[in-house]
């Protein structure tokens, strides 16, 4: 456990964090969310002892071995992968070459003498260590997160220096997990990984028996991992017990309590002021004014609702319209050496679709990016695009992108037609690139600056199909949402790689799956893919059961060489029931109307529920206020009173909320069976 105490921190006049203050409990997986710029970072920095607060401290038990992996860092190194995890076991590697040591002193040392039992003693805690942190299996252990992570086995005897920025940061990654430390600190862990991998690092985070507190704009991968958030804005720091969408919800409960609450005492000071202001100079109403006056000095002031950061705003410029036809690319084959990345894949792209790249690392989703967006050049195949059709490209790495040596305002320019130059200042602003932030170096900015004026680039061009890998690295939750509106309203096409699951299933219409050299077509969103290949996978493994009776003739299988027909796939994948007789057919319409008339029945009852809670809520506020009221104070039976009415309501509410989730559970379970 570590617990942070009173921490402040100011950059001169801004202030970076206030008097944050939250536990972390042994076992515990905390995130820390927020919009970009608002001290998470510096947040993580402090506990991870790498910076220190102007006031507060960061308690740590004794020997509590942290472990922390910042945002973004460039491994240095000519080893390979595995003899760089290696370091991580130097202390154990040690140990073992001392043991060795001992082993040929103790062999020439007599056995009954005192120098023997010394040694004796100093191989048996050096053996008990080997054992304890599982030394004989490093090598397995090693594979299996460098596996987990997306390495293949040859990779591990490659240098890390012959790997992009963002594999070496899966190496500085898998160091820090082998370290398995009592506290694991991450800063945006899954920023250069994949779904797949996203799902392993969750899988092992739950795993971890220490602490874990994170940086994540990642909800699904909050969602399923943490139960705690930890909410950084303006300075301040609020904490919600739940995972992410819990504490969306108990933030909202708590701002409008907190514009609740400071409503009502401006209107209780704006009344006791009123009294005193129009009775002031009367000489019979001095008693009366001396007493609302020493109550107004006696209130404790309830500070005003923070107001919401601002985040990213922007729409895509309207497409030109171009052919029904985006894109046709033919026989792509790419290779790397010996390495077939795709080999005769077919691609194609309508117009108006949003089409999401998936697939495990290595698969060439990155590689058919580029190669559609004419970077990499083909060893086989056409890409032809349709008249008018214009595209523009958001690569996944941006240091071919921005010059480090521009300023915001410069690099825009770099891209601004003269008709956007004179509106530069102002669409920067809508990127949160205000004031004297425009001419901040390129080379100074966080990750998610970099992102914001990439996107800000791309509305300077005149688009109509936008290559977008990864757009969503470093962009804050409401930076991604933001985003995600922009696409959904945009009038073109779009093909996008991106491992936030909400993201795509918010945005695509149909996903590429490619993988093995192939590009599969499947028509939905992401959640849809999932489903259908669940749905091959159960046909697959129905098919290959020995004890069918009968095998039927298998489904011709998906197309690899282009889009698939959705009303083609759902045909493919649909299985042959047994046909109904007709009494079967009218008790299952009978038991379905019986069903749908429950659930009518069921949904007029939790709207009554909930209008009940409300009144509750509103019943409590009153009751808190009145029970706040000095006045009140000062009389014990009317507190008396005012304090059961209270513990009744409260009685009441939880009696109504007990029903409205036994009624929300039945009504979840029959619009299930009822799909």
């Amino acid at each position: 456990m570590f617990d942070v105490q009173g921490v402040s921190l100011a950059y001169g006049e801004r202030t970076i964090l206030r008097n944050a203050s939250f536990k972390v409990e042994d076992g515990e997986r905390a995130a820390i969310i927020g919009p970009n710029g608002t001290g998470k970072t510096t947040l993580l920095r402090i506990v991870a002892g790498l910076l220190q607060p102007e006031s507060g401290r960061v308690a740590l038990p004794k020997n509590t071995e942290v472990g922390y992996l910042p945002q973004d860092l460039e491994l240095h190194s000519e080893k390979t992968v595995l003899e760089e995890c290696r370091l991580v076991f130097a202390e154990l590697l040690e140990h073992e070459r001392e043991m060795r040591s001992l082993e040929e002193k103790m062999s020439h040392v007599p056995h009954d003498s005192p120098e023997f039992e010394n040694i004796a003693d100093r191989y048996a805690f050096l053996l008990h260590e080997t054992h304890r942190r599982d030394m004989y299996s490093m090598d397995s252990t090693i594979g299996r997160v460098l596996d987990g992570l997306g390495f293949k086995p040859a990779d591990q005897d490659r240098p890390c220096s012959q790997f992009s920025g963002g594999w070496q940061m899966r190496i500085l990654l898998a160091k820090i997990l082998l370290q398995n430390p009592d506290v694991l600190l991450l800063d945006e862990p899954t920023n250069h990984l994949d779904i797949e991998s996203i799902q392993w690092l969750g899988d092992w985070l739950r795993q971890h028996e220490g602490s874990v507190l994170m940086v994540s704009h990642e909800r699904s991968f909050m969602d399923a991992l943490v139960s705690k958030v930890i909410e950084v804005e303006r300075g301040e720091v609020a904490v919600y017990r739940g995972n992410y969408t819990q504490s969306l919800e108990k933030r909202a409960e708590r701002r409008e309590m907190q514009r609740r609450t400071f409503e009502n005492q401006q209107r209780e000071i704006a009344h006791k002021q009123k009294f005193i202001d129009r009775f002031r100079y009367q000489a019979s109403k001095a008693a009366l004014v001396q007493s609302r006056v020493k109550q107004l000095e006696k209130i404790e002031k309830v500070a005003p609702p923070v107001e919401e950061q601002g985040t990213i705003s922007f729409r895509f410029p309207p497409a030109p319209r171009g052919s029904r036809e985006v894109l046709q690319a033919e026989g792509i084959t790419k290779r790397y050496g010996s390495n077939t990345v795709l080999e005769n894949v077919g691609f194609e792209l309508h117009r108006g679709e949003k089409v999401a790249l998936v697939g495990v690392n290595g698969a060439g989703k990155t590689t058919l990016m580029r190669i559609l967006a004419g970077q990499d050049p083909l060893h086989q195949g056409t890409v032809n695009y349709g008249a008018n059709i214009g595209h523009a490209y958001f690569a996944q790495y941006d240091r071919d992108d921005l010059h480090p040596d521009n300023t915001v305002l410069s690099e825009f320019l770099s891209a601004a037609p003269l008709s956007v130059s004179d509106r530069a200042r102002g669409i920067l602003g809508a990127f949160l690139f205000t004031g004297d932030d425009v001419e901040k170096k390129i080379a100074v900015l966080s990750g998610g600056e970099r992102t914001r004026l990439r996107l800000a680039k791309m509305l300077c061009g005149n688009a109509n199909l936008l290559l977008l890998d990864e757009p969503t690295n470093h962009l804050d939750i409401g930076s991604r949402l933001t985003l995600e509106e922009a696409l959904r309203q945009y009038e073109g096409s779009c093909v996008l790689v991106s491992h936030d699951r909400y993201f795509l299933d918010n945005v695509v219409t149909r996903v590429v799956e490619v993988g093995g050299g192939r590009a599969v077509s499947y028509p939905g969103n992401y959640s849809d893919y999932l489903r259908l290949k669940a749905l091959q996978e159960e046909r697959a493994a129905a098919g290959n059961g020995s004890t069918a009776p009968e095998r039927k003739p298998s489904p011709a299988q998906p197309r690899t060489d282009g889009p698939v027909d959705a009303e083609a796939l759902a045909a493919q994948l649909s299985s042959v029931p047994k046909k109904e007789t007709h009494a079967e057919r009218r008790a299952r319409q009978d038991r379905e109307k019986q069903q749908r008339n429950r659930l009518r029945k069921l949904e007029k009852e939790i709207a009554e529920h909930e209008d009940m809670l409300y009144d509750y809520e509103h019943a409590i506020t009153e009751l808190e206020n009145r029970m706040a009221d000095p006045a009140a104070a000062q009389d014990f039976k009317k507190l008396a009173k005012l304090n059961a009415k209270l513990e009744e309501v409260h009685r009441r509410k939880e009696a109504t909320e007990t029903a409205w989730l036994e009624k929300q559970e039945e009504a979840e379970t029959l619009e299930s069976a009822l799909s």
